[in-house]
């Protein structure tokens, strides 16, 4: 594989859809898009392929999707639809160490230095010495503050970059994700889930490192405000500073079915002239689903 494909295995909020106990027409829908997991992504590039955030559904998304191997895990932040499913993780360390059995590999997890306070806290039987008899991940908690658009972190052949984002008080990790595409130009896909605030210095991160943006995939829950997570308008106006060729909404709430929440997004394109362009010009702006998948490079 000479190009980069990323499958959203969860566009979901932290509910999930449908809602345990709802009867909601969005919970009810017969249409597929409207069954979201939680948010996650699978990155595959050559014999490289990494995750972006193990919720509780982790297991089921691995299953679902074919995710047989790892060789890293990119946390976005604690909250406990994004790193719940992280002892999922021992069947990838265990097989990494298999490869090596004089000197295992742990399997590198980055976030951010919150982010690894929180969940060396509450994993914390997989960070202590322990005896033998049950299932421990073998993996490794790397602060991200390491890696920027200077000196990104390198996974085969995509480099990583870490974006800070503000998800209510909460520093928050997104992630630029870019490589070398088949016209040997740089081509990126920019992952910004749970926010409702990006810095001018974060969209300059993006702008400045990003090359050729073929995807943005960014948090837009619902219509109406929220205090740590974009709207849709919020998110449809830093879709338009971004200006990706393609425009997806995640971490989506049962507020409105996917056919709706893109006649939304087309009925309010008038007010984000750089965005409505590009959707004029064969690009896209669009809610995500479960299974969607992005070809970066190609």
């Amino acid at each position: 594989m000479d190009y980069m494909k990323i499958t959203l295995t969860g566009t979901g909020t932290s509910h999930g859809i449908p809602v345990i106990g709802c009867s909601c027409r969005v919970c009810q829908s017969p249409d597929f898009r409207d069954k979201r997991l939680r948010c996650s992504a699978f990155i595959e590039h050559g014999k490289e392929s990494f995750v972006i955030d193990t919720g509780p559904e982790f297991r089921m998304q691995a299953l679902k999707y074919h995710i047989n191997h790892l060789d890293a895990v990119l946390i976005t932040h604690s909250h406990a639809d994004h790193c719940h499913g992280l002892d999922d993780l021992r069947i990838y360390s265990v097989r990494k160490d298999e490869t090596d059995k004089t000197s295992p590999e742990k399997l590198p997890v980055y976030c951010n230095a919150t982010a690894k306070r929180d969940l060396i806290f509450r994993f914390a039987y997989i960070f202590k010495r322990h005896g033998l008899g049950g299932g421990i991940p073998n993996i490794k908690l790397i602060n991200n503050s390491a890696y920027s658009g200077k000196k990104p972190l390198v996974l085969g052949d995509v480099e990583v970059i870490p974006v800070p984002i503000m998800h209510g008080r909460l520093k928050n990790s997104g992630w630029l994700l870019r490589c070398t595409g088949k016209d040997g130009h740089i081509h990126s896909v920019v992952y910004l889930t749970d926010c409702n605030f990006i810095s001018r210095k974060s969209l300059d991160i993006i702008k400045r490192y990003g090359g050729y943006i073929d995807h943005l995939v960014i948090d837009g829950l619902r219509r109406s405000c929220h205090s740590t997570h974009c709207n849709f308008d919020e998110a449809l106006s830093y879709a338009d500073v971004i200006c990706a060729e393609h425009t997806w909404i995640t971490h989506i709430s049962h507020d409105i079915p996917y056919s709706e929440i893109s006649e939304y997004i087309h009925s309010h394109l008038d007010a984000f002239p750089r965005l409505r362009a590009v959707v004029s010009k064969g690009g896209s702006a669009e809610p995500s689903y479960d299974g969607l998948v992005l070809y970066c490079g190609e």
